[in-house]
């Protein structure tokens, strides 16, 4: 029975750490494109900033859907 119950705990695991570095590298994909959110945004506030507000380079930025 002990050992039924390790191997369970040795496949939960691993399969949490699998989870885990699928989730890490997904983390690091919206993080990287928070930052080019970030920095479009920046670049557009440098461009327009005195003619717009933030709110229509808001809506500007945003994926066409």
């Amino acid at each position: 029975m002990d050992k039924v119950r390790s191997d369970q705990s040795a496949n939960s695991f691993a399969l949490l750490d699998e989870d885990f570095f699928l989730l890490q590298t997904k983390a690091e994909d919206v993080l990287l494109d928070t930052v080019g959110l970030g920095r479009k945004m920046q670049e557009a506030f440098e461009r327009h900033g005195e003619g717009m507000s933030s709110s229509v380079l808001w809506k500007a930025l945003q994926p066409k859907r």
